[in-house]
């Protein structure tokens, strides 16, 4: 079959090259009834091509738009008062000056307080073929602008709240907002915004004969946000007071909670409709006349809603039957969630006003955890907020009705303080106080978990020991957590990951709830994530070793430190978790198509059409990259390989210093190289290069020649136990295969960890077959049935390779409560050819795939109902 250029990557249409999002502002309303989000969101802009903040460009755009408006030259350093010269006889005011930011009952930026003219602000909203709820439902075309009377000025008595005003659900802007912001204020944190200030408004108005607007033959500039599966109702520009601007977009001094109130100011001013077109992969917004990204404006809304359809979020049932919702890292992120600059290049800042029903909980990456605001309607607000610059792909949400336990609470500004003294060099190198990481001092994060009401118990006595413990290994491995706090959250059993790690918030698979501890190595890897893969980022989305590779490197450390393991004992255990990922991974690159096993596929450079010049996402709409383990197992063991050259204390040494050097960055792979051969020059006498990692490693398929096998050493106590016991069920297996009289064994084994029983599995499933008689044994004696699941994903195996039909309940068990690892399993039962296994994949899909994963279900269905796919393809 002929496969279409780019079919399976994913594009990336915002251009950030022109332009970037420094900051969001959520205003959304989750409803449960109708599974969506629906609100707005507010952008704050900045032209690519800028120079820092208070730099002359910045000062020249400033200067420009004051005049297009008719205003005169503002003087940048201070409060600026005058009147729009178009019309002298309005003033623009925000409400009373400084009442209107300490009073909680006055603040209130919405247009009735706002006075202005007609030439100013264009119009009230007035759409056609409007519902009760005020809005155009009519008007759900490609492409659109605001129906708006430009003919009729804002009046006092016009009682308009642009941005959510018509919808009846919209949260009250003023609700947490004034909250946040009185405290500020109480705090001499912010100034008020003085009023009679003049406005950024819009710089086409006619009347000003002395301002020249673009010849009308060149092309208008279009913003272009990425984005799919949502509904936009308008967009437009936000009218900004000058001092509001100037506070926002011109102040340097890198208080980033103060700037944040003066984001939030913005929520209820008035706007300016624009030209908008929603496409398939995109939404584009440009406005009459406007041809650079210097002169667009500045700060943009959009309202929306998003479409039930849309992967950026899982609309699913908890496992108490009550509904929820969460953003399952779906492979087009958050673009369905909210219209984002998609690109690692785009990192911003976000606040988020999220109202959800009164007896619901909303938890979200965020700085501190919520501040809550509850209301009388049956909604209650929760403000988030962050002052980290992050890729939007970062940001997870999630909605529900969970109980919450406390693990570990904030340590008293002295402990933090003491434990930052501790630290022998300045963490962070950065100059200027440009660092925007929000470091936690202290070995312990602040930690909450949630689940619903008849899981928590078991969920607090899996982790409640471990946690802190894994904390405080991470912390002493590569320094400071870089998020304040983080909640863990048991989704529904439908994730199709065992974990995802997002800034202050991680989700859980309930597969991890082993009720033995046994899993626990699986927080310590999204623990990682933090360092790897959210405080450093990949420029290319497709070098995911970076993140996966790493974490899953660092797992082990932290895990045996969190175990107070003795050298010896984290030297055996290592090893017996590198053979079991070797066996993996040797079976991964048996079954994997070659262009996904390489790690660094498209060696540096962009992957951009040459027609359309367009930026790829390589693979990003492969089915195939959410089941591969290649990035995380390759990586890991290059990152094992180099540790073995130079030493495991050294190397954990150079992990610390390229955190310290690289945190907040985005980076390529050649920079842990650049830096790997500048700390250990002896490794080029070696004969090691970089160029020679990426043929052998990185830019090619198949197993590096270094790896052609791997086993544990001799000396290594938990793999030689294993070996004894292999050999010992080899002999009983034997005896039991006799068709004549069996001789007696001993079937007495020696209690084995739940690595060495998975490696036991492991090599049995290597035999062509076991008695019936020795599934049986097999069972009984270490009690399979009841273990983790990476224990009973290899008996499932074991059960479904020789159709031992006592095990098919355990099967079945497996497919529905541990959907994240299930989909091997499915295949298993497949390939089997027995009728009853394969009637019991089609049951558990049938039970399940209504809240399956869209790439699981589609895979899965592939598996089940071949014929009919291949038919559907033919079509």
């Amino acid at each position: 079959m002929h496969r279409m250029p780019h079919e399976k990557d994913l594009p990336l249409l915002a251009n950030t090259n022109d332009i970037l999002v420094k900051h969001y502002i959520l205003d959304l309303t989750c409803d449960f009834e109708n599974k969506m989000f629906s609100g707005s969101i507010l952008l704050f802009l900045q032209a690519a091509g800028s120079l820092k903040q208070g730099s002359e460009v910045q000062t020249f755009a400033v200067l420009r738009d004051a005049q297009v408006c008719g205003m005169s030259k503002p003087d940048l350093n201070i409060e600026v008062t005058s009147s729009c010269v178009k019309c002298p006889t309005v003033t623009h005011t925000i409400s009373t000056g400084s009442e209107m930011l300490v009073n909680n009952s006055n603040y209130d930026l919405s247009m009735e307080s706002v006075s202005a003219c007609k030439k100013c602000h264009l119009g009230v909203q007035k759409t056609l073929n409007q519902n009760d709820d005020g809005l155009d439902y009519s008007n759900q075309s490609k492409e659109g602008r605001d129906v708006t009377d430009f003919n009729t000025p804002y009046a006092a008595d016009n009682k308009v709240n642009t941005g959510f005003s018509t919808f009846q659900n919209f949260p009250p802007h003023n609700s947490v907002a004034s909250s946040v912001n009185d405290t500020a204020i109480e705090n001499g944190q912010m100034d008020t915004i003085e009023k009679n200030t003049p406005c950024i408004c819009d710089n086409n108005s006619s009347g000003n004969a002395d301002i020249k607007l673009p010849d009308s033959t060149e092309e208008v500039f279009h913003f272009i946000l990425d984005c799919c599966a949502i509904t936009v109702h308008f967009v437009e520009e936000v009218s900004l007071p000058l001092n509001l601007f100037n506070k926002i977009f011109m102040d340097s001094s890198g208080d980033w909670q103060s700037t944040n109130n003066y984001y939030a100011a913005c929520r209820n001013l008035s706007g300016i409709a624009l030209n908008y077109r929603v496409e398939d992969w995109c939404l584009k917004i440009w406005k009459d006349a406007i041809c650079t990204a210097d002169s667009f404006p500045k700060v943009i809304r959009v309202n929306y809603h998003s479409n039930q359809e849309g992967a950026s979020l899982k609309w699913v049932k908890d496992q108490d039957g009550r509904p929820c919702v969460f953003t399952p890292a779906a492979w087009i992120n958050n673009r369905s969630l909210y219209p984002c600059q998609e690109p690692p290049v785009a990192m911003a800042t976000w606040q988020a006003f999220i109202q959800a029903p009164n007896d619901a909980v909303v938890l979200m990456s965020g700085d501190q955890a919520a501040i809550v605001t509850e209301s009388e309607t049956g909604l209650n607000t929760y403000y988030y907020q962050t002052s980290m610059p992050l890729p939007s792909s970062t940001m997870a949400i999630a909605v529900g009705y969970w109980d919450c336990a406390e693990i570990s609470g904030p340590a008293t500004t002295g402990d933090l303080d003491a434990y930052r003294q501790e630290l022998k060099i300045p963490w962070c190198g950065h100059e200027n106080n440009t660092c925007r990481v929000n470091y936690y001092y202290h070995p312990v994060l602040p930690c909450r978990l949630f689940a619903p009401k008849s899981l928590l118990p078991k969920v607090v006595a899996e982790f409640k020991e471990y946690l802190p413990r894994c904390f405080a290994s991470a912390y002493k491995l590569l320094g400071p957590h870089p998020f304040s706090r983080i909640d863990l959250l048991i989704v529904p059993s439908s994730f199709a990951s065992l974990g995802l790690a997002s800034p202050n918030i991680i989700f859980l698979s309930q597969t991890l709830l082993a009720g033995d501890g046994s899993l626990c190595i699986r927080l310590a890897h999204e623990i990682s994530h933090s360092w790897f893969g959210l405080l450093i980022g990949s420029w290319d989305w497709a070098e995911e070793w970076l993140s996966e590779g790493f974490a899953t490197y660092m797992e082990d450390s932290i895990h045996a430190l969190a175990m107070s393991w003795t050298q010896k004992q984290q030297q055996d255990h290592s090893e017996l978790r590198a053979l079991l990922r070797y066996k993996t991974l040797k079976a991964e690159l048996l079954n994997t198509e070659e262009e996904l096993q390489m790690l660094r596929p498209n060696q540096g450079k962009e992957l951009r059409d040459q027609e359309t010049s367009v930026l790829y996402v390589k693979n990003g709409m492969n089915p195939e990259k959410a089941f591969t383990q290649v990035h995380y197992l390759k990586g890991y063991f290059l990152l094992r390989y180099l540790s073995g050259m130079v030493g495991v204390s050294r190397f954990d040494q150079l992990i610390r210093d390229y955190v310290r050097l690289y945190h907040g960055k985005l980076v390529f792979s050649q920079e842990i190289f650049a830096l790997l051969f500048k700390t250990f020059p002896e490794l080029s006498v070696q004969g090691l290069t970089t160029e020679r990692i990426y043929s052998e490693w990185l830019d090619y398929p198949g197993m590096p020649k270094v790896m052609d096998d791997y086993s544990p050493n001799n000396d290594n106590i938990v793999y030689t136990e294993v070996l004894q016991e292999v050999q010992k069920w080899k002999t009983i297996n034997k005896a039991n295969a006799r068709k004549k009289k069996r001789i007696k064994v001993d079937v007495t084994s020696i209690d084995l960890e739940p690595d060495q029983l998975v490696l036991l599995l492991e090599y049995l499933l290597e035999e062509e077959t076991l008695a019936t008689r020795t599934l049986t044994q097999l069972n009984n004696t270490y009690h399979l049935s009841n273990k983790n699941a990476d224990i009973l994903h290899r008996w499932c195996e074991l059960v479904t390779k020789h159709q031992y039909s006592n095990g098919y309940m355990d099967v079945r068990h497996f497919l529905v409560n541990h959907q994240a690892m299930g989909i091997y399993m499915y295949g298993e039962c497949v390939l089997s050819a027995s009728p009853e296994l394969r009637k019991i994949a089609e049951e558990c899909f049938e039970t399940t795939s209504q809240d399956m994963d869209p790439g699981v279900y589609k895979t899965v269905h592939a598996m089940l109902f071949v014929e009919e796919c291949e038919a559907e393809a033919m079509k």
